[in-house]
């Protein structure tokens, strides 16, 4: 890379910081500093979901699933479409009528505190593994542009998205993740214009190409040649794992949960959601679109410099051989956005669990008697958020010694490594929504164990049973591992408690 790309990373990362302190000013509290002080408005919050989902698993990952397959990725999206609208129509309104901080909060009123604190603890072992995933991808990706040590890398955008975070809090998160996500979208639209235009084959004959070749397919019946249960690619099994990763993610995982229960209102909060869930469908068609433009132009142009057979690395290659300079650094930012702007989330979410489910800090009147302010609290936010960081790099360093050992792609190493926790997550919440009397609180956390079981042994089910296939894909391991859960719970009975 020249040094006008560098240039332009730069400058994009030091915009970056300074939108971060300034959106901070004014916080004096923790409070403040992790929930915004309910002022986001619903707009912000859709590029915010958005920006925190597309990370940098996508900006790479989805490219790849194009330029090596299809379009088949877009039928996980439906199933997003659909677990958005059950979250808009049944959740939201709920989570605002509780007036909750964290989103376990629900959990602690509903069936008991020990459930409450064991659900926190599995969404920080889920979120950390999750987010570590995607900043050793962003890592690989700027190793690959750069030449610099994977190391380098990861340690580059850990401390990045923890100084934006620590400075600013949420409203650092959100604002940062609405010009995020218009560089990532620009980084890509500008990637496939320009090769697009250096393949200078008319567009329709290149349309036909792909299309004969089979590159826009997007709905399929076929598994490939393995049983159903092995394999997401019919579109039924691919829906089924979008709308229950999708109810995990954003129903019962703090990360995404902080957007909606910190907008102006409850309106504004099922509109953000639901939005996102819409707006997600173009974006990323666009990534698609940069994979299948990738598979024409090195069919149409000579290219050097690079092998082809490494797909993980095919879009960051084009970027650092095909692109000019200036260009080069437009999209390799965007790269960089998409990578801290989930992180960034992340760190502000852990952080809430922490202080508000973990081990929360004493009452605000008994904090007077002893004299601790609010900048003490604020203080000891910020000190978390770095430790939190700390940690995140630590995962990030685990899972690419990890991959190295396996043959994954990218975008579903990044989705697989959510389903450890989440199914059992995801099983708790729908103890307390559907049982009024089934399931106390120690029955389930003993549930949320077996369902955090049932998805250690599933993700890790070749290393655990020496297989060289999956008998089981991941694809099914959050709704096993939830009927896990409520099937355990369910064997315990609770009293009604008293404000429910």
């Amino acid at each position: 890379m020249s040094a006008l790309d560098w240039c332009v990373i730069g400058l994009y990362a030091a915009f970056i910081v300074a939108l971060g302190l300034v959106a901070g000013r004014g916080a004096k509290s923790a409070e403040s500093h992790l929930r915004a002080e309910r002022s986001l408005p619903a707009w912000a919050v859709v590029f915010s979901i958005l920006a925190t989902e597309i990370s940098a698993a996508t900006y790479i990952g989805v490219p790849e699933k194009g330029f090596a397959g299809d379009w088949t990725y877009l039928q996980t999206t439906l199933g997003y479409l659909f677990g958005k609208l059950l979250l808009a129509t049944f959740f939201v309104g709920l989570y605002w009528r509780l007036d909750l901080t964290s989103v376990y909060g629900f959990l602690g009123r509903r069936i008991g505190p020990r459930t409450q604190r064991a659900a926190a603890w599995g969404f920080l072992g889920g979120r950390l593994i999750a987010s570590g995933v995607r900043l050793h991808i962003a890592a690989y990706a700027l190793k690959v542009a750069a030449g610099v040590s994977l190391e380098f890398s990861m340690v580059l955008m850990a401390v990045l998205s923890t100084a934006y975070t620590f400075l600013g809090g949420l409203k650092a998160v959100v604002w940062t993740d609405v010009a995020q996500g218009s560089i990532f979208v620009i980084g890509a639209a500008t990637a496939l214009v320009f090769g697009l235009h250096a393949i200078d084959v008319p567009l329709g004959e290149l349309v036909r190409e792909a299309f004969d070749a089979g590159k826009f397919r997007a709905l399929t019946l076929e598994d490939g040649g393995q049983s159903w249960l092995a394999t997401q690619k019919p579109w039924p099994v691919a829906a089924l794992f979008g709308a229950t990763l999708v109810l995990a993610s954003h129903g019962t995982d703090q990360e995404n949960v902080q957007h909606l229960l910190n907008t102006k209102s409850a309106k504004s909060s099922t509109w953000s959601i639901a939005l996102s869930a819409l707006f997600a469908f173009p974006v990323v068609a666009t990534f698609l679109a940069v994979g299948t433009m990738l598979w024409l132009y090195h069919r149409h142009v000579p290219y050097a410099g690079y092998s082809i057979d490494d797909s993980k690395g095919i879009f960051p290659n084009f970027i650092v051989h095909a692109m000019p300079s200036g260009l080069r650094g437009l999209v390799f930012a965007g790269l960089f956005a998409a990578a801290i702007s989930s992180l960034g989330a992340t760190l502000n979410a852990t952080t809430t669990i922490w202080t508000t489910d973990i081990a929360p800090s004493r009452p605000a009147d008994e904090k007077r008697e002893r004299g601790v302010s609010d900048a003490a609290g604020l203080a000891r936010v910020r000190r978390l958020i770095c430790v939190f960081g700390a940690l995140l790099l630590a995962v990030a360093a685990f899972f690419a010694w990890w991959s190295g050992r396996q043959r994954v792609d990218l975008i579903d190493l990044a989705l697989s490594a959510m389903t450890i926790l989440y199914g059992g997550i995801l099983g708790t919440f729908l103890v307390a929504l559907l049982f009024e009397r089934r399931g106390s609180d120690l029955s389930t956390v003993v549930g949320l164990g077996a369902g955090v079981l049932v998805g250690a042994v599933g993700f890790f089910q070749k290393d655990l049973f020496g297989l060289e296939s999956a008998v089981l894909d991941w694809a099914y391991t959050i709704p096993l591992a939830a009927c896990a859960t409520l099937a355990v719970a369910a064997c315990g009975r609770r009293e009604r408690p008293a404000g429910e």
